[in-house]
């Protein structure tokens, strides 16, 4: 925990350092985190010392810390134990998704009824899953790890961009994925960059547009990254594009440039998929949709 992420005067992390055993199980830390995680239900993660790491927790040192950020969509939060600690998701659950990189020692995924089981997640993979009731994770003492909440809808409206229609199933990810392949090791370079940003006095240099852009491009990278129920679906539709979508692309970014811009609304000003808006600036312009807009 001595790696925490700064507490930046001007933004970045806020930070609570959990020296009672009463305020990590009661939630009383929760006010030095706002104004990140200000939906109520992110009030039904519970943490819990694990019974074995009870009556040890008496040390001088803290038995936590805890951090919360936020890019665009994105809830950034930071999780650092000392001690072994389960969290256990309560009630009526969170609507949305978790993406969560193992930084220090490992942790053990229980999800749902029909969600299948890990142990051992640690910095080798990434664990991605729905906040349903009783959901756990049980981590291990000296453990350190990052989690990205992004809500449902967000989620699902992007895939429906990627694949130039709606979706008729909601995303089901398999939990954990190897950070081996091309796709995964991007979206693992765009999280050691977020949490230099977020951990900054001023993340992406106060630049709204800098943080939907980066947001969005890292949502993306995770639907391509992570396998889920429509990953097949999303290799059977990488049409190539023509040079009319990338031309009426174009003139969309010059037009709205003093404005946050996203993938799926390019995509959508050009009469095309998301994928076929990468794969047109690829084959025409040699380039990417947000390397054009930067």
């Amino acid at each position: 925990m001595d790696e925490a992420p700064d507490q930046g005067a001007g933004g970045g992390f806020k930070l609570a350092r959990i020296a009672d055993l009463r305020d990590l199980e009661g939630g009383t830390y929760w006010p030095q985190l706002q104004p990140h995680f200000a939906n109520p239900h992110y009030r039904t993660l519970r943490y819990r010392l694990d019974g074995s790491a009870r009556g040890t927790e008496g040390a001088a040192r803290a038995l936590a810390v805890r951090g919360a950020s936020g890019i665009g969509e994105l809830d950034v939060a930071y999780i650092a134990d000392r001690l072994a600690a389960r969290l256990t998701i309560e009630q009526g659950g969170i609507a949305g998704y978790c993406l969560t990189a193992v930084t220090r020692g490992a942790l053990a995924f229980s999800g749902a009824p029909g969600v299948r089981a890990v142990q051992g997640v640690d910095s080798r993979v990434g664990l991605v899953y729905r906040g349903a009731p009783g959901t756990t994770l049980a981590a291990a003492g000296d453990h350190e790890r990052i989690a990205l909440w992004v809500g449902a809808e967000s989620l699902g409206r992007r895939l429906a961009a990627l694949l130039d229609g709606p979706i008729d199933q909601e995303i089901a990810f398999d939990p954990v994925f190897s950070w081996d392949s091309p796709q995964a090791q991007g979206l693992l370079r765009l999280l050691r960059l977020m949490r230099e940003e977020v951990a900054a006095p001023l993340p992406f240099a106060g630049s709204d547009l800098a943080r939907r852009s980066f947001s969005d491009l890292l949502l993306y990278s995770l639907l391509n990254a992570a396998p889920h129920n429509h990953s097949l679906h999303l290799l059977r539709n990488a049409a190539t594009a023509t040079p009319g979508i990338v031309r009426r692309a174009e003139e969309y970014i010059r037009a709205h440039l003093e404005s946050p811009l996203a993938l799926h609304d390019i995509a959508s000003a050009a009469g095309c998929s998301v994928r076929s808006l990468q794969a047109g600036f690829r084959r025409f312009r040699d380039t990417t949709p947000m390397a054009a807009i930067r």
